[in-house]
């Protein structure tokens, strides 16, 4: 199935920080958020709600990784993983895309999760300097993967060899970031690596500064509900 067209207009309101987990891409967006007053996209706060919309038409992949537990998600070689997480973000982007254009256009919206990847941002992108992408060395992930919340390891106990899970686990999100921020790369992106949390607080400072002549007065836009 080839790839969906996306809409080439009615984003431009938007930005973008894409990146892999644990890069801290929702600190940022919530940081932005609260100084400009933008209105902020959680992907991660969708994900449940797309993948119950999958179908094995439109979303084959994300569609069969919804029926697999656990345990057959982490047990699997982490190249394959890493191509299946791939694949998964590409078909959900759609429908981030109409969460987006669905949302009230009255002040800008920043857009922060693992599902935005370069490719397909690149389809809707209308300035390159409205994007970004953050990923954590190894040590920072495995440093701030388990307080993520107790999720993580309720995750881990239900595969048959925890400690395998999780070293698949931390490989696939190493590969996937190396892999993600070559793309950007490629695509002449900012890319931002975070080794701790002092890099990040600087990080996010440079982030402000590369996205302030897109938000600022934005804080004194008012919202219209219609």
């Amino acid at each position: 199935m080839g790839r969906r067209r996306m809409p080439m207009s009615g984003l431009e309101h938007v930005l973008w920080i894409g990146g892999s987990p644990c890069s801290g891409k929702t600190s940022v967006a919530e940081s932005l958020a609260t100084r400009y007053g933008l209105r902020v996209y959680h992907c991660d706060e969708h994900f449940a709600e797309h993948s119950r919309k999958a179908t094995p038409g439109e979303q084959p992949t994300l569609w069969r990784l919804n029926q697999m537990s656990w345990d057959e998600i982490w047990m699997r070689p982490v190249d394959l993983q890493v191509q299946e997480a791939l694949t998964v973000y590409r078909e959900e982007f759609p429908m981030i895309v109409a969460d987006l254009l669905a949302m009230p256009r009255t002040r800008p919206i920043v857009a922060e999760g693992t599902a935005l990847l370069p490719d397909s941002v690149a389809a809707v992108l209308n300035d390159p300097r409205r994007a970004v992408w953050l990923f954590p060395s190894e040590g920072f992930q495995r440093q701030a993967y388990p307080q993520r919340g107790e999720w993580v390891q309720a995750i881990l106990q239900q595969c048959t060899d925890p400690e395998e899970a999780w070293e698949r686990w931390m490989e696939r999100d190493v590969r996937f970031a190396h892999w993600v921020a070559e793309e950007a790369r490629q695509r002449g992106y900012r890319v931002l690596w975070v080794e701790s949390e002092s890099s990040l607080q600087k990080g996010a400072q440079r982030i402000e500064a590369w996205f302030r002549p897109f938000i600022k007065g934005a804080s004194h836009l008012v919202d219209i509900e219609v």
